[in-house]
């Protein structure tokens, strides 16, 4: 038999968050369902104590709270938005270098475009990312520049010793030489020109990929 409040016999009821019970839906009397409200209990006390450790900056603690809860609510989109604040240290953490915590941080920006869950400060900080990518992409091309300049210097000089008989300086020029161009192929010359001038991003874009 389907249940119906006691006071005015409405059989639709919710749970309130705020109060921590199920209750009805045309004049809020509580009701009791052991099994859900222990579950969605359970699930705020959870939360909230994931929230705790987020506040206190206790990162792979809110992380291993939040997770189980995203498998069970796999569309609550607070579940993924405080994963990926654990997993970027509260979107401090622009160079991202754990791998792991990278990884997790991609799945739950993945999820919160799914559920149109994108917010500002994911935003800024999608930017941010941009912009330190960017700049280590300036620097790259700056030292490949240099190695360049380096192997064009080596070449010249090689060719002057070999011209004056000055065989074993010029075959250390021409070792010189192959190294600073497997410095160059190795960093990757044209992979780098192509994101220097690729077109400005759309910061909602995963930037962990």
């Amino acid at each position: 038999m389907d249940r119906v409040c006691s006071r005015c016999g409405c059989s639709s009821f919710h749970y309130n968050r705020s109060r921590m019970r199920m209750e009805c839906d045309s004049c809020g009397t509580p009701v009791q369902d052991p099994q859900q409200d222990q579950q969605l209990m359970q699930y705020d006390r959870t939360y909230s104590q994931a929230m705790s450790h987020l506040t206190a900056g206790n990162w792979e603690q809110a992380i291993g709270l939040l997770r189980p809860l995203m498998s069970q609510y796999p569309t609550e989109k607070r579940l993924y938005l405080a994963v990926l604040r654990a997993a970027t240290q509260d979107f401090r953490d622009i160079d991202m270098r754990n791998t792991a915590n990278r990884a997790i941080a991609s799945e739950a920006w993945d999820k919160l475009i799914r559920l149109n869950g994108v917010t500002g400060e994911m935003l800024r900080y999608g930017r941010q990312r941009y912009e330190k990518h960017r700049e280590e992409l300036s620097k790259q091309r700056t030292k490949i520049l240099a190695w360049i300049f380096a192997a064009a210097s080596c070449s010249i000089l090689a060719g002057i010793l070999f011209g004056t008989e000055c065989y074993f300086p010029a075959v250390l020029c021409t070792g010189g030489l192959a190294g600073c161009l497997y410095k160059v192929f190795s960093s990757h010359p044209v992979k780098v020109v192509k994101q220097l001038i690729s077109a400005v991003p759309n910061y909602q874009h995963n930037p962990f990929v």
